[in-house]
């Protein structure tokens, strides 16, 4: 299967837009208010609330288009015809878990510097990593803490990871319903407060569609295919999926304490479409295949995994404003390519090469039973 460097993109802006996400809402409480739909004063936090600006800055969309993206490459991967499950297991674990226990490290020493609360910053940010919760973040299942506070979407990674046969039946044989049953799982998951419910359905998605992309491909490519027409619907549909991104922000307010749970299958309606779009119109496909899109995207996990605890150390050194949001973000940007170098991706060819002994090794006896 040749990897497609798009995809790769489109984490790389997602891992972004976190940053930004966390960078800004941290430090002004203006943003915070948006993010739960409540008014805003200004014409800056007016349009980066509730205007396409806000694209830049998803955190919660970001996450889901994260799980989507999972469920859709490692169902390709599946696909191909060197895949073992004996390689798959361990490869997979080392993958996830290597960055993360170095994360978590990263992460304690931060805490070194004293997380000293004042009245007018959030009570709630953490101020503190003691072993206990260390040990907990390394298990990852079974619940994660704030004091790194991007781990709550591994444990649901990981858990997906492990259940990805279940996963591949399911999607196979029921396509549909699966896809049915888990938009409304994700609707009662939000609207009921139950996390399992709310993420795990949203892999499904990517699953169904890799499952299924070759007749996907068939019916759409035409239309990204046409000489002058393909530009207008690649353009229009890169636009529908970037607002239904949108869907909570723009639609929310008039839907009250639902506004989450309706919005939820648009926004993942959307993340679906871009997924498609990325790769099938051609012109978008070559920009984001370019150098600076594809590092962005290879350096796409240790950005998420580095950039929580450096943005809250800066609100504790500098206070919360603006300049503590470009120190946290900036920071964050130059860590993480360290971060790359030097654990994730000797990591990832770690469990590459682990994959790669224990499929040659298996590939022999699987011969001798047939």
């Amino acid at each position: 299967m040749r990897r497609r460097f798009e995809l790769d993109s489109l984490r790389g802006m997602a891992a972004l837009s976190v940053l930004l996400y966390h960078a800004l809402a941290l430090n002004s409480d203006q943003l915070t208010a948006a993010i739960q739909l409540r008014p805003v004063d200004g014409v800056l936090p007016q349009l980066l609330a509730y205007s396409p600006l806000h694209l830049f800055w998803l955190g919660g969309e970001s996450v889901w288009l994260f799980f989507v993206l999972s469920g859709f490459v490692l169902t390709r991967l599946a696909q191909t015809t060197l895949f073992s499950w004996q390689s798959y297991y361990p490869s997979r674990v080392l993958r996830l878990y290597l960055p993360v226990a170095a994360a978590i490290v990263l992460a304690w020493l931060t805490y070194t510097y004293p997380h000293v609360l004042t009245p007018t910053m959030d009570q709630l940010l953490p101020t503190s990593y003691p072993p206990p919760l260390v040990l907990q973040d390394l298990l990852l299942v079974g619940g994660t803490s704030t004091s790194l506070g991007v781990l709550w979407s591994l444990q649901w990674e990981v858990i997906f990871s492990l259940a990805l046969p279940l996963y591949l039946l399911v999607g196979r044989r029921w396509p549909v319903l699966s896809l049915v049953s888990g938009l409304i799982l994700c609707v009662l998951g939000w609207k009921l407060n139950v996390a399992s419910a709310s993420y795990l359905p949203m892999f499904l998605i990517g699953v169904v569609l890799a499952t299924h992309w070759n007749r996907v491909v068939k019916h759409v490519e035409p239309a990204f295919a046409k000489r002058f027409g393909g530009a207008i619907f690649g353009a229009a549909a890169l636009v529908v999926g970037c607002a239904g991104m949108l869907a909570y922000y723009l639609l929310g307010p008039s839907l009250g304490e639902w506004s989450r749970a309706v919005t939820v299958p648009i926004t993942l309606a959307a993340i679906t479409l871009l997924i498609v779009v990325v790769q099938m119109w051609s012109p978008l496909s070559r920009v984001l295949s370019m150098p600076p899109f594809r590092f962005l995207g290879r350096a796409s996990y240790s950005l998420y995994l580095v950039h929580m605890p450096i943005v809250v150390l800066f609100l504790f050194v500098l206070k919360p404003g603006v300049l503590s949001a470009a120190a946290g973000v900036l920071v964050s940007l130059l860590v993480a390519v360290v971060f790359y170098y030097v654990v994730e991706r000797p990591a990832h060819r770690f469990a590459q090469r682990t994959r790669k002994q224990l499929t040659e090794a298996t590939l022999p006896q699987e011969s001798a039973a047939r």
